[in-house]
């Protein structure tokens, strides 16, 4: 008899505990549009204030970059229009040699 007390005594503090609680019922999810909207949003918003935070080149200086970019793009373009038709002309005049 002794042993069931021990062993009761035992159980009674676990029996004691409250229970476990029942889980929250899941929430739905938005559907698949309306997150995307909420996204959409937020991305934005997040847009709008970075925005406000660019310091831009004064517009003087937007136009010197703008003429020293075309003057580089058109010089290097001439280069290397040069270089190609100087090999053109060297392995045509190979190819006369040979053939």
């Amino acid at each position: 008899m002794a042993e069931f007390e021990e062993k009761n005594a035992e159980l009674e503090p676990e029996q004691g505990k409250n229970p476990a609680p029942k889980k929250k019922e899941a929430e739905k999810k938005p559907n698949f549009f309306v997150r995307i909207g909420r996204r959409l949003k937020k991305m934005w918003g997040d847009y709008k204030s970075e925005m406000k935070k660019v310091v831009w080149m004064p517009w003087k200086d937007v136009k010197k970059n703008t003429v020293l970019v075309l003057a580089a793009t058109v010089s290097l373009g001439l280069v290397i229009g040069l270089v190609d038709f100087v090999f053109s002309e060297i392995l045509g005049g190979i190819a006369g040699l040979v053939g």
